[in-house]
Formats: C-alpha cells, structure tokens, sequence
C-alpha cells in the first residue's frame, strides 16, 4: 500500500480504490488531505480530467469520485478560502462532468446533489454544468469580429445561450443546451469558414490587373 508524504495510505474503501485510478504522487498529502483545501479539491478535479486514462475509466468510478470531491467542497464551502475559489471549482466541476459523465449519470448525480444538498446548490451545479459544456465547444465567446453583420445572427444566439446556461433551474433544461451545443458548434465552424473565403476571395481584389 502506497503511504503518502502526509503519512496516511489510502483507506481500504471503495472511495480509496477508485481515488488510486487516479495519478497520484505519493511524495504529496493523500487525496483525502488534499479534500481539506480549495486548491487540493480543483487539483482533483483537472487529475481527473488530465489523466491518460480518464475517458478510460469505468464511468461509475468518475461519477462517485465527482460526487465525493463535490460533496468535500460544499462541505465545506463557507470557509473564506473555500468561498473565494467557488467560481473555479464550479468551472472545474462543470468541466468533469461535461467530459467524463454521460447525461443517465448526470441525471443520477443531479438527483444525488439535490437530495443532499437541496435544490439552491443543484441549480449552481446544473448551472456549471451548462457553461461548461459552451465553452468546452468554443461556443461561449462571441465570434470576431463581434460587430460583423454576418456574424450577428451567430452570436445572438451565442448570447442566447450563454444567458440560457445561466438560469438553467432543472435537468431537463440543460439537456436542452447539450442537444443545442452540437447544432450552434456547427453554425459557428460554417458562418467563419465562409467569412474566411470571403475575405481570401476579396483579398485577390487588389492582385486583379485592368
């Protein structure tokens, strides 16, 4: 067993087995000393996402292990430190699970979050989860330039969105961004792949001899 600089050893649970898919250093605090501050919790959470393995690993392992690094955060969440890093572990949260839960284990850790925390912090989650997942796919910042008429129609709806993801009050809201990110993701790449080969077009404008 491995005994890490803190001097503990992971815990003969099922918590500590699936914390060991992740890429530990053993010269480092245990991870769950690193639960105990804010940065050892978003250091989780980009582990998670940062590994070699974690599009590999057994999705009930990446669900339980968002839910007990989630539940070690909002645990503690009234602590000063924890209050002033609650933007980036939102963002960190959201991130995991956009890219290593499928929507029947978000459903199931909404549900959790919900029952155990109540309906104000799962709408914080759900929230997360949505802004998330716009600018996973690029679709969060409006296209340049902004004030482009072709591209006003695109970055209403990027507007839309955005505005969307930030009130998002139930699952089946935010199943709507997701099913929407894939169609608006694509409206992006058409409209700027045409304004570049209008602009490449217009730019031989001036090469043309009379």
């Amino acid at each position: 067993m491995v005994r890490f600089g803190c001097g503990h050893e992971l815990p003969k649970s099922r918590i500590g087995v699936n914390l060991s898919h992740l890429p530990l250093d053993s010269h480092r605090r245990c991870p769950q000393c690193l639960t105990k501050s804010g940065t050892g919790i978003l250091g989780l959470f980009q582990s998670m996402q940062k590994s070699r393995n974690a599009e590999q690993r057994d999705p009930g392992i990446n669900q339980h292990l968002i839910t007990y690094i989630f539940d070690r955060f909002i645990t503690q969440r009234k602590g000063a430190v924890f209050q002033k890093l609650s933007k980036e572990f939102f963002y960190e949260f959201g991130s995991s699970c956009y890219h290593l839960l499928d929507r029947k284990q978000l459903s199931s850790l909404f549900a959790t979050i919900r029952g155990r925390w109540g309906s104000d912090i799962a709408k914080q989650a759900l929230r997360a989860v949505a802004t998330a997942t716009l600018k996973s796919n690029g679709i969060y910042e409006l296209v340049e330039p902004a004030t482009a008429e072709i591209l006003g129609a695109l970055n209403r709806m990027i507007l839309l969105s955005r505005e969307r993801a930030s009130s998002i009050e139930s699952f089946q809201q935010l199943q709507i961004i997701l099913d929407s990110t894939g169609t608006l993701r694509m409206l992006r790449d058409d409209v700027t792949s045409a304004v570049i080969q209008l602009d490449e077009n217009y730019a031989r404008w001036e090469t043309i001899h009379k």
